[in-house]
């Protein structure tokens, strides 16, 4: 029998780790969470992006479903269309075809409510609530109430709805760079929660550069879903964060000034990728694209983002001393915005280059050209590109 100050038997002795022996262990754990994250990371991303892509898809199928109930209009017009001033118009229908009361750009509703969210351009006492927008009347069937003459906590309530299929997972913010200062300098608002949507529509209009500024758009919008050729190409909707990407120091016409990016040379995405976004086409389905081209930076950094194609008009040549299509030679100018659209236009010269108007990359366009172009009954701002709602900053 051993005593109890008696040494234990030799073997029987528990050996512990050395100081060693535990930083080795701690390396390894390291090293291997370090190779983890990354991949975690990625399958978040990815499980993000499909989600987001899944909501796009529901978008474009219920507007393609909306196309078929209101005289095949193939994105759904907002009322308001056609009760702004035509010469100033306060919206061109981005985002209020669809989504929540959004809460960005305070001031516009004046003498609505006492609280800054009240008088937001994208919010219900503006009429943009989620009674107001048209899609949510196919999508959530018997729609919303508006509450524009509501109350505060109903008006409240409208920017609250959780209505996934206008969010995307990824939806944490503006963009870098010179695009919506008032939404940059949000401290990361959410797409959805700015505007109401994740999401904006392919609206994309032109106006002439002299005279009174007309704008027409060449897009789907206020265009019937059987005058959109190439419907597989042609952008539909797309995630908002990527709706600016392809303008950034593009500078191809008088009227359509590249953006300067800054020191950032980039444009992020919402799913771990600059330059990738999701975006729908006019036949419902749904693509990641990067839409830079690659190889194409320039001495100051900045890339192409678009391929500049041609469509040339039956007879006319393209010798060496071509000129480039300008839009203001084919509008009159000096006339109010109540002129009647057939005194509005005359003829164009041989048209040998449609690059000002027609945009265009890898797999996808935002015109609809050769469809002829849609006059808007609007006025563009005096400077600035028309489809942007104000929303640049110099």
């Amino acid at each position: 029998m051993f005593s109890p100050n008696s040494s234990a038997p030799a073997g029987s002795r528990r050996a512990g780790f050395t100081l060693i022996e535990l930083l080795v262990v701690i390396a390894i754990i390291a090293l291997l969470i370090s190779i983890l994250l990354p991949s975690l990371q990625n399958a978040r991303n990815l499980s993000k992006r499909t989600k987001c892509a899944a909501h796009l898809r529901g978008v474009s199928l219920a507007s393609r479903t909306y196309a078929s109930e209101y005289d095949d209009w193939s994105i759904p017009i907002h009322g308001k269309q056609y009760q702004q001033k035509c010469d100033s118009p306060t919206y061109i229908g981005a985002y209020e075809w669809g989504g929540k009361s959004g809460i960005g750009r305070i001031g516009y509703a004046r003498g609505c409510g006492r609280r800054d969210w009240e008088s937001s351009k994208y919010g219900t006492c503006a009429g943009f609530g989620p009674g107001s927008r048209p899609l949510n009347q196919t999508i959530y069937k018997g729609g919303f109430e508006d509450f524009k003459e509501g109350t505060e906590q109903q008006r409240r309530q409208d920017t609250l709805l959780s209505l996934e299929d206008f969010l995307c997972p990824g939806d944490d913010g503006p963009p870098r760079g010179a695009h919506c200062s008032d939404w940059v300098e949000s401290n990361n608002v959410s797409s959805y929660d700015w505007f109401g949507n994740s999401f904006s529509a392919n609206i994309f209009m032109i106006a002439n550069t002299t005279g009174t500024r007309f704008m027409d758009t060449n897009a789907p919008y206020l265009r019937p879903t059987t005058r959109i050729p190439s419907p597989s190409r042609v952008i539909y909707y797309e995630e908002n964060i990527g709706r600016w990407a392809w303008a950034c120091r593009e500078d191809v016409c008088d009227f359509l000034v590249g953006v300067d990016m800054g020191p950032t040379r980039s444009l992020k995405g919402w799913h771990g990728k600059d330059w990738n976004y999701n975006r729908s086409f006019v036949d419902a389905h749904v693509e990641y694209q990067k839409v830079i081209l690659e190889d194409t930076r320039d001495s100051e950094g900045y890339y192409n983002h678009y391929r500049r194609e041609r469509m040339t008009d039956e007879g006319c040549s393209m010798g060496d001393n071509q000129t480039l299509f300008s839009w203001s030679q084919c509008i009159r100018s000096g006339r109010g915005c109540d002129t009647p659209v057939d005194q509005l236009y005359q003829p164009c010269p041989c048209r040998v280059d449609y690059r000002c108007v027609l945009i265009r990359g890898d797999g996808w366009q935002k015109d609809t050209l050769p469809s002829p172009l849609v006059h808007t009954g609007l006025v563009a701002p005096s400077e600035g590109r028309p489809s942007y709602e104000l929303c640049v900053s110099e």
